[in-house]
């Protein structure tokens, strides 16, 4: 199931789709649409252990990208995309 994260980096609200396959795209970074700020943080660690979790990242896993922006920005809403 995609799913729209909502949330506030540095302070600046964004949005991205975290879908289930690599949507594909100069807008995206594995599994994830949207907000350019969230997915160049994406890329920046990916590949690399979080720095509380220690979890390594994987842009392709979308429940990995899921707690990797909860872990790195303060997510407020995390939501089932509407089907289209």
């Amino acid at each position: 199931m995609d799913r729209i994260v909502e949330g506030y980096l540095v302070g600046v609200y964004y949005a991205v789709t975290v879908a289930e396959t690599a949507p594909g795209g100069d807008d995206t970074i594995g599994v994830v649409s949207g907000a350019a700020a969230a997915r160049r943080l994406l890329e920046f660690h990916n590949g690399k252990p979080l720095p509380h979790s220690g979890n390594v990242l994987d842009v392709a896993n979308p429940d990995m990208v899921v707690a990797a922006l909860q872990e790195l920005t303060h997510v407020i809403h995390v939501r089932p995309a509407e089907a289209e």
